[in-house]
């Protein structure tokens, strides 16, 4: 319905008072700290325009430590609120020599803005009101004039909004991380992803190449899926027990990404769990911010423990989208395959293709042990031969790529601290002693289990005729058999391999198998689906290291 003559704006109804009785309201026993805040302004600086907007659309502090403005604090008479923190400065031995740097968190504070030679008067607010998420805005001041209010907005005050806005959903050596309700950038996990490469991942061939042309392929041909008719938007799942190289996959996949010329944005998901909102509110959240980011990678690590039963219907009907998901890639890593909805996992459209992350072949942990030997060409104090490569292979029979990468960093750990091959040959030695005597036990007892089980075969026939005696026999070794895989399982044991003549001396190769033992200890009190998988956090290496240390301690003191 029309209104001519702006008949709407002449009712006699005074608007002022309406809105500042409005505000009182607001300021009753129910809390409104956004309205009141931005009444307070407009009442304290009458003279000025006010403009207020969320610090994820515009963060101009970020916008202007990026040289993009200029902005000071007003720190006169301590006026602002603040909580002082301490960062870390550097990487490595860096981080560990600087003092460090001091920074501040604002609650409430006042800052001088100048964008395109503006001045602007900027309020910073963070708070958080019963039941809310945390908020966190802006409110921008600039003095009012005839000319440049429009429609009740600041045109100067507008222009500088769309500039920082356009940087602000841009990503500027930074990843989208999603975790408590809210997507955040994280400076940090960029830093882990940077120079990712798949150089550094070593898998089988073939599925490594799958990989690869799968999710460039997917970018490259918006085209073809056009031709086709056919959605642009693909998911894939990457499942195989912990260590196997799922994430470093990821992160190569992200790395590769970000370097395109096209520069595809990588969004990783933590967690749905929010403080004050639903996990529904949190998959709303994530997948419209992938469709604005789009074409993206949208990566879900450890999908089986993200989706349950009770959001499950909710975030398939995202993935299938009533909205377009036109260029979203989907990536779900997962341990647990068979704890997937058949829903999720083996519905074609929405996580169309499976690579099984497999315990590393022969071959696999060969290249892996020639990886490690590249690294240390430059290290004088180690004697790595190519030869080497291949015996650490058939020696880590049952290794994973995150086993494998603690048992150099121990192994070269141990020879830093300056253990000798004999130390190792004489706790190996005692080690072999009790393995002996554990398989001498083991095997007494089956051959009496046996002997029962043959005294109560009641044919005295020996069953030539009846045919019992044959079916007997092949249930035994069926037994057997699974006897020995549960041992196996039980107990991990280093194969026995031919070591080469030129190779038998050879420290590292002392100190690596004995580190395999150690391992092993560590891997036989372990579940598979708990083994280390090399993610920020796992502390195996440093259980095995004690472990080590305190063995090579109690020898010292029997020598002594």
């Amino acid at each position: 319905m029309a209104f001519p003559n702006d008949v709407l704006f002449q009712t006699g109804v005074d608007n002022k008072t309406f809105i500042l009785e409005f505000e009182e309201h607001c300021n009753g026993v129910r809390t409104d700290t956004k309205t009141q805040f931005l009444a307070r302004l407009r009442l304290t600086f009458p003279s000025f325009h006010v403009t207020e907007v969320e610090q994820h659309k515009a963060s101009l502090l970020e916008y202007a430590d990026a040289g993009k403005a200029k902005v000071k604090l007003d720190s006169r008479e301590e006026y602002f609120n603040a909580t002082r923190k301490w960062r870390s400065v550097g990487e490595s031995m860096e981080k560990k020599l600087h003092p460090g740097r001091l920074e501040d968190e604002y609650r409430l504070a006042r800052f001088q803005y100048t964008w395109e030679e503006k001045e602007f008067l900027v309020y910073y607010v963070a708070w958080k009101d019963m039941l809310e998420n945390p908020q966190r805005m802006f409110y921008i001041l600039y003095p009012r004039d005839t000319e440049n209010i429009v429609d009740g907005h600041c045109t100067d005050t507008d222009e500088f909004l769309l500039a920082a806005g356009k940087w602000t959903s841009q990503l500027h050596e930074e990843i989208f991380v999603f975790d408590d309700g809210r997507w955040e950038k994280s400076k940090d996990l960029w830093k882990a992803v940077d120079g990712s490469s798949w150089d550094d991942v070593i898998l089988d061939s073939e599925m490594k190449k799958g990989i690869i042309e799968d999710v460039q392929g997917f970018f490259d041909n918006q085209k073809l899926y056009s031709d086709f008719a056919v959605p642009w938007k693909r998911g894939i799942i990457f499942h195989g027990v912990p260590g196997n190289g799922k994430t470093v996959s990821i992160k190569a996949l992200m790395s590769s990404l970000d370097s395109r010329s096209d520069n595809i944005p990588s969004l990783y998901v933590k967690s749905f769990n929010t403080k004050c909102q639903t996990e529904q509110y949190s998959i709303r959240q994530i997948f419209l911010q992938a469709r604005k980011s789009a074409p993206c990678l949208l990566v879900f690590e450890d999908l089986d423990s993200l989706v349950g039963d009770d959001i499950r219907s909710y975030f398939l009907n995202e993935v299938d989208g009533l909205e377009s998901n036109d260029g979203i890639l989907m990536i779900g890593s997962t341990n647990h395959l068979d704890r997937l909805d058949p829903a999720i996992a083996k519905r074609p459209s929405r996580f169309d293709r499976k690579y099984h992350f497999k315990l590393p072949g022969e071959t696999e942990r060969t290249l892996y042990a020639g990886y490690w030997r590249k690294k240390l060409l430059a290290n004088d104090t180690v004697d790595f031969p190519d030869d080497l490569c291949s015996v650490i292979a058939k020696l880590t029979e049952g290794f994973s790529f995150a086993y494998l990468k603690e048992l150099f960093v121990m192994a070269l750990l141990s020879l830093v601290r300056g253990f000798k091959g004999d130390d190792f040959e004489i706790v190996d030695a005692e080690d072999a002693q009790s393995e002996s005597a554990a398989q001498e036990s083991a095997d007494a007892a089956a051959v009496s289990s046996d002997n029962k089980e043959e005294e109560t075969c009641t044919c005295s026939k020996k069953c030539d005729k009846c045919g019992l005696l044959k079916e007997k026999e092949q249930k035994k070794q069926a037994e057997d058999a699974e006897k020995k895989e549960e041992v196996k399982k039980a107990k991990m044991a280093m194969p026995t391999v031919d070591i080469p003549e030129e190779l038998s001396e050879n420290l590292l190769l002392k100190v690596i198998k004995h580190q395999i033992r150690v391992l092993h200890a560590e891997m036989d009190n372990t579940k598979e689906d708990q083994w280390a998988s090399g993610k920020k956090g796992f502390t195996g290496g440093d259980h095995g290291t004690a472990y080590m240390m305190a063995r090579m301690q109690a020898l010292r003191r029997r020598r002594a």
